[in-house]
């Protein structure tokens, strides 16, 4: 026969049970939070790794594998305030950079980042940030008026844009390139480059969308423009890749040799010391051709006639006379040197 449990042992044991219970309740917990810690610190180091990715794909230019990058990203912590600020910065600098291959459609393209940066208007808490997006947004409607798509007024979104922020540089460089799409307005296009230039951000990409959109219009005020504009960015120490360069090159040869009554005017656009100092700044570095470097040669030697600069141009002018062997191949390059050297050689 058991003997009877003494009075207080009950409460006893039932407390060092809810002890226990209390102390695995504890280590459950704790291994929950631990858990929660690791995953967290597991979510960042993969966050990291991608956005690393990103970074090396986008300074490739494989903008798509960089978005699909983000897109992963995105999955992990969609509210990462550093991976949609990446998405939003990306999708910018595809829309700046788009290219197409036979195929395929802008619209491919654009569908998939302009809710991101529709997003980012509305989210943003910065006037520049909500505008360099709100401008972004506008590309994607001209991207897709090209499909012949209408309804999408890409100079509304440019509008929105600078009410945000007054000469935002996107905006305003994106309007600017819309007046000359339509009909070339070199005025109205003018006004809109001279904003986004007063804005003090992004000049180099306001030049280069200003060149490409002067580029398009291919008529003799446009040439004269460009001259005017590229003299400005060699005063501004700025740059100018070989797509643009070749096609300035292209101007040069439709304009000085032969004369023409455009030539002139193309010559003048800016003060011709200025004119040789810029044609120098383009094209002195150049890897030519044979008939290309002659072309440079003499085209040198007229716009340092037009500047006074005799003797330069006289020794120009009778270089390229040296070089050509046999007048039949370069008949208007041999003309224009022997002219060059008959009236520089009246003057002592």
């Amino acid at each position: 026969m058991s003997k009877p449990m003494k009075a207080g042992t009950l409460p006893k044991i039932l407390k060092w049970v809810g002890y226990g219970t209390a102390i695995l309740s504890l280590v459950a917990g704790l291994g929950k939070i631990t858990k929660v810690i690791s995953d967290r610190v597991e979510a960042r180091r993969n966050i990291r790794a991608l956005l690393s990715s990103e970074e090396v794909q986008r300074q490739g230019g494989d903008y798509g594998s960089a978005w699909r990058s983000l897109e992963q990203a995105s999955q992990i912590d969609p509210h990462s305030a550093e991976v949609l600020d990446a998405r939003e910065n990306l999708a910018m600098e595809w829309l700046e950079n788009i290219r197409v291959l036979e195929g395929e459609k802008f619209s491919d393209i654009t569908q998939k980042l302009e809710p991101v940066l529709t997003r980012g208007v509305v989210s943003s808490k910065s006037a520049p940030r909500k505008a360099d997006l709100q401008a972004h947004v506008g590309w994607t409607y001209f991207l897709i008026s090209r499909e012949g798509r209408g309804g999408l007024d890409p100079a509304e979104a440019y509008a929105r844009a600078v009410q945000m922020d007054r000469n935002n540089p996107y905006a305003e460089a994106m309007w600017g390139h819309w007046a000359l799409w339509n009909g070339c307005n070199l005025s109205d296009a003018g006004r809109h480059f001279s904003s986004a230039l007063a804005s003090g951000r992004q000049r180099g990409f306001v030049r280069r969308m200003q060149l490409s959109a002067l580029l398009d219009c291919s008529d003799d005020e446009s040439d004269n423009e460009i001259v005017r504009v590229l003299n400005a960015m060699r005063k501004e120490r700025g740059s100018v890749d070989q797509y643009t360069r070749d096609h300035v090159f292209f101007i040069y040869y439709t304009k000085i040799v032969p004369p023409r009554p455009e030539t002139t005017p193309f010559i003048n656009a800016v003060p011709p010391g200025e004119h040789v100092a810029t044609f120098r700044w383009l094209f002195d570095g150049a890897d030519l051709n044979e008939s290309k470097s002659l072309e440079r040669l003499c085209y040198l030697a007229v716009l340092q006639e037009a500047a006074a600069q005799n003797d330069q141009a006289l020794a120009n002018y009778r270089l390229v006379r040296s070089k050509i062997t046999n007048p039949n191949i370069y008949p208007s390059l041999w003309q224009a040197a022997a002219l060059g050297i008959q009236r520089l050689s009246r003057h002592p």
